[in-house]
């Protein structure tokens, strides 16, 4: 658990204070005075631990206190990357501590005393220093081991990035080589029966046949070159559909529309939101051909409280359902589409045999 700042900065000031009155005679305020302040330099170790060791040594000399001028070590060996600064303030704490042995009238003899004091003068300025080297080599090799990890997790990403294209690539590859190939040789079929049958309606059938079968195709290249080319920059697109292409879908739909599009005129919308209109349209007359057959459709489009609404209604259906191939998730992907946008998506039958889906996206 880490140690919150104002204790790990105010523990230590407290116990070199507390020292300092335990140590130092109460008759003597000056040695107490500078104790305290030793304590108080503490409060600066963290920015600038070079005042703490200089506030420490007056009260070390004076008043024999260790924890002050340990402290303030510790924070130079922890602090600064070079040894030399954290080495030089535990040599002159070692010397300041070692001053009762010297003594210019009686030489200290070389006895196991004086051995016993060196040592200890040693041991205060070498311990905190060494302390303070691995505590900063520690907290760097942490960083270290956070930068690696981060660099380990972004080529893991690159690698799944570049396997998530690799399979796009196959995808494309396989829904171009299977789906394109089926829908050309609809268009050609399309084409020999518009030619060749004598009924006008069979041939004006086949005649919308062959350009559905046009559009399916180039909009499956597009999809294929979206795929093949996704995560690559500058990559041109063809332009996506949008509301000015909407009266196009309604007269190609086949089936019998009636259309009411109020919204201001001149009003631009966001890409975005035109294209997912237009393919709210493109789905829900999809799904009605599909359906209910021969249904009547009214599609209206709004400008409704900040907000594009679109309503589609069918009637019921006029033939038995087509039993076409699909995958059940057409209105799944509009709701999806526009709970991104911020919109709502609903959809529902109605009394009478129809349905009806209604769609709000943000106009901004």
């Amino acid at each position: 658990m880490r140690t919150p700042g104002w204790a790990a900065i105010g523990l230590p000031a407290a116990l070199a204070a507390v020292e300092g009155l335990i140590v130092t005679d109460p008759g003597n305020p000056t040695a107490r005075a500078l104790a305290l302040l030793a304590a108080a330099g503490l409060l600066l170790r963290r920015h600038r631990p070079e005042a703490a060791l200089l506030l420490a040594l007056p009260g070390q000399w004076t008043g024999f206190l260790w924890l002050a001028p340990m402290f303030a070590v510790y924070s130079l060996a922890e602090r600064y990357r070079r040894p030399w600064p954290a080495v030089l303030g535990a040599v002159v704490i070692a010397l300041v501590d070692v001053r009762s042995f010297l003594d210019g009238t009686h030489p200290p003899a070389l006895d196991t005393r004086t051995l016993l004091g060196v040592g200890y003068a040693t041991l205060t300025g070498l311990a905190p220093t060494v302390i303070g080297m691995l505590v900063r080599t520690r907290r760097e090799l942490a960083a270290r081991i956070t930068d690696l990890e981060a660099t380990q997790r972004h080529e893991r990403q690159l690698i799944e990035e570049r396997a998530l294209a690799t399979e796009r690539a196959r995808l494309a590859r396989e829904m171009h080589d299977v789906v394109a190939h089926q829908v050309s040789l609809m268009s050609v079929q399309a084409s020999a029966l518009q030619a060749a049958h004598p009924d006008p309606a069979v041939r004006e059938a086949a005649r919308e046949l062959r350009r559905l079968s046009v559009t399916t195709l180039t909009e499956l290249r597009h999809m294929v070159s979206v795929l093949r080319a996704a995560g690559a920059r500058g990559t041109e697109l063809t332009p996506q559909p949008t509301l000015d292409e909407l009266r196009g879908l309604l007269d190609s739909s086949g089936m019998p529309v009636t259309a009411t599009i109020d919204l201001p005129p001149g009003r631009r919308w966001p890409e975005p939101v035109e294209r997912a209109a237009y393919r709210i349209v493109q789905e829900s007359l999809t799904n009605i051909r599909k359906h209910a057959p021969g249904a009547t459709v009214d599609v209206g489009l709004r400008y409704e409280d900040a907000a594009l609404v679109i309503d589609i209604a069918n009637g019921p259906a006029a033939a038995p359902p087509l039993r076409l191939p699909g995958g059940g998730h057409g209105l799944l992907g509009l709701r999806e589409r526009a709970h991104h946008l911020g919109g709502t998506l609903r959809a529902a039958p109605v009394d009478g045999g129809g349905f009806r889906v209604e769609a709000r996206l943000p106009a901004a």
